[in-house]
């Protein structure tokens, strides 16, 4: 079954950028108790940077990357990353 799915999946580390791009790409923050995906630096600038001096994509990613002082307010800021199931695999189901 793993040589099935060999060409879909991914194991092992992430590289910085990579958690910068899934950020970037999937990140949503509970703000006003909505989901709120991140589109501009606006939405981290104004949670963080006063209290763990985290104010852009960047400086989220490098402290998720590195489990820095504030990794634990940073990653409980993200919401759980939700992602699509491939349409190949499901049909097979």
């Amino acid at each position: 079954m793993l040589r099935i799915a060999e060409p879909y999946i991914t194991w092992g580390y992430p590289n910085l950028k990579s958690v910068r791009e899934l950020i970037c790409k999937r990140g949503i923050v509970k703000h006003n108790h909505q989901r709120v995906p991140i589109s501009e630096n606006f939405v981290i600038e104004r949670k963080l940077r006063k209290a763990h001096d985290i104010q852009c994509v960047d400086y989220l990613a490098r402290e998720i990357f590195n489990v820095g002082s504030h990794f634990k307010k940073a990653s409980n800021f993200l919401r759980s990353f939700k992602l699509n199931t491939n349409r190949w695999l499901a049909q097979e189901d």
